[in-house]
């Protein structure tokens, strides 16, 4: 029997159009979806292909598209920079020749200014010696805190070793519900669910591992 003739399409003709554009622009039509739920290898394996392809582009075109923006106002700024480093250069230029013609107001300028110098190498080793004293209070706390961040982060890794047998544990009856459910949908009464492989990460010695883990954590 063609089972496609026990499959009633009632919505379909009442929206032709919309029909035709979703198949026109993501080759999505009611033949390979029925296909599909009938379980025909190459439609099976199409709806998949295209599942995970959609599920990329989801996953990763807000970030592109992101780091395209970012890129494109990046140049723009780039630019916009050069721009003004080119103007000012110019400007200074011109600031520098007229410094040459006035070298001999400068020369008065330099006798007044060693002495302004002398006070004022007071004043930076001052400054120097404060900067110097924050500096290293700054690399001592960064230091702290970037080992507490190791620590961190070493606990978490472990925390997450020892919980990966869980982790499948949970993943794994999922899946071995599931396969149940299809078994019993597709052999009905002649099922037998002990031809399913069934998965047990929980062994005793991980469960001893798993508390001393996280004992050290408590």
């Amino acid at each position: 029997m063609n089972k496609a003739r026990l499959v009633k399409d009632h919505v379909s003709t009442y929206g032709k159009d919309i029909k035709r554009a979703t198949n026109k622009h993501f080759s999505i039509n009611s033949a390979l979806i029925l296909k599909a739920a009938l379980g025909d290898e190459k439609a099976c394996k199409q709806i998949s292909d295209m599942g995970q392809v959609g599920e990329r582009l989801a996953l990763v075109m807000p970030i592109i598209q992101q780091n395209a923006l970012n890129y494109i106002e990046g140049i723009k700024e780039y630019n916009t920079a050069l721009a003004n480093i080119y103007k000012t250069g110019g400007d200074s230029s011109l600031a520098i020749d007229k410094a040459s013609s006035d070298l001999s107001l400068a020369n008065t300028k330099y006798q007044n200014k060693l002495e302004e110098y002398k006070a004022k190498l007071f004043a930076d080793l001052t400054a120097e010696n404060e900067r110097h004293n924050d500096a290293m209070d700054v690399i001592e706390l960064r230091a702290w805190v970037d080992s507490h961040v190791r620590e961190v982060d070493a606990i978490a890794a472990q925390e997450t070793i020892s919980n990966s047998p869980y982790l499948k544990q949970l993943q794994a009856d999922k899946e071995l519900s599931k396969q149940r459910t299809l078994h019993w949908l597709q052999h009905g009464s002649e099922s037998n669910t002990a031809l399913i492989a069934e998965k047990n990460y929980l062994t005793n010695p991980i469960k001893k591992f798993w508390q001393e883990v996280r004992g050290m954590f408590s």
